[in-house]
């Protein structure tokens, strides 16, 4: 079977301005990172110290949802897995417990995650402490009330009663509610695994249309993987590093004839290492999750993994959806990005101002 090879190394038609995602930004304080996403759910993240003798294992997040009832969650993060129940230690006093469920990483949430939030913003010193008295992180204050001001901004939480600095008088009413979460069509899963194979052919006229490092795409082991009934994805290496890849991604679209004809896949919000506009969208190290139908791109600023950017896609018949992104700017031992964007897929259904495939 031939390809019809079709479109241009140029992404095809964009998507309509109110269907494009809109990422927000991290914000860096010191040794914090802060940012919020779409739906105001805030997140500040510990960093590393820029004279650190020692990578710390052990990370603090402080993350809060929009609107007047927004709760407060305060977790460690660990490399490795963390004990089940940490103490945090506010300038040598107990300050709270945070505990976790099976698989879950030690937390505590809700009124009494807010009381240890403000404890620690004058505070001199922070520790995470096991029930054997073992240290197992020193979070730095510097850069803290920054961050915390900055999420009470971004709420509209400044001034009230539930602000984690300086709280004020305002009542929580006060507090204006969070966006709704953007709702994209996703298409049901095939049953398929795999599609039929590329031919020489065709694997030919794929590297052309994607217009790659000749000697990456040739060593290339190619693969392709059912999107729908009519389409399926095609990820053709097309440059490499020490630690990222970048893939084309290919949509190979069965037609009325019998022939499958080839496109440049398209996306309303390109992935992070995509080129200037024309070019075609690179998917760094990426990953087809063909259970949940979702397609990751994870581009690495450095091997270790603190720094970078990553994209989650649903396909919605026509395009790939962005669910969810993440980023951390700056490689100091953050392992957990800041989310910044996020969407929930609904499979197969056309929904009013959600971006129906077009």
């Amino acid at each position: 079977m031939l390809w019809g090879v079709t479109g241009a190394r140029s992404a095809e038609t964009a998507p309509p301005a109110e269907d494009v995602p809109h990422p927000g930004s991290a914000q860096y304080f010191d040794n914090w990172a802060v940012g919020c996403d779409n739906v105001l759910r805030c997140q500040a993240m510990t960093l590393e110290p820029p004279d650190a003798s020692d990578a710390e294992t052990v990370m603090l997040e402080i993350a809060r949802t929009g609107g007047p009832a927004g709760e407060v969650t305060l977790r460690a993060r660990g490399l490795d897995t963390l004990p089940s129940r940490l103490t945090l230690v506010v300038d040598g006093r107990n300050n709270a417990i945070l505990t976790a469920g099976e698989g879950e990483d030690p937390f505590v949430r809700g009124a009494e995650a807010l009381s240890a939030v403000r404890a620690m913003t004058g505070a001199v010193t922070i520790e995470l402490v096991t029930k054997k008295g073992e240290v197992l992180a020193s979070p730095s204050t510097a850069g803290l009330s920054e961050s915390l001001k900055f999420m009470d901004a971004r709420q509209g939480r400044a001034g009230t009663r539930s602000a984690l600095m300086e709280p004020g008088t305002q009542p929580d009413s006060s507090v204006p509610p969070a966006p709704p979460m953007p709702v994209v069509r996703q298409m049901p899963s095939p049953d398929a695994d795999t599609a039929p194979a590329l031919t020489a052919l065709e694997l030919a006229a794929a590297r052309k249309l994607a217009q790659c490092d000749a000697s990456v795409a040739a060593a290339a082991v190619t693969e392709l993987a059912p999107l729908d009934s009519a389409s399926a994805l095609l990820l053709l290496p097309c440059e490499a590093g020490a630690y990222n890849v970048s893939m084309v991604p290919l949509i190979a679209r069965n037609s009325a004839t019998g022939e499958r004809a080839l496109s440049i896949a398209r996306f309303d919000f390109a992935p992070g290492f995509t080129g200037d506009p024309g070019t075609p969208p690179l998917v760094v190290n990426a990953l087809w999750d063909a259970r949940r139908g979702i397609l990751s791109s994870l581009a690495k600023g450095r091997g270790v993994g603190d720094c970078g950017a990553s994209e989650d896609y649903v396909w919605d018949g026509a395009m790939f959806r962005l669910i969810e992104s993440h980023a951390m700017h700056v490689c100091r031992g953050a392992w957990e990005w800041i989310r910044l964007w996020a969407a929930s897929p609904k499979r197969d259904v056309i929904l009013s101002g959600a971006g129906p495939a077009r």
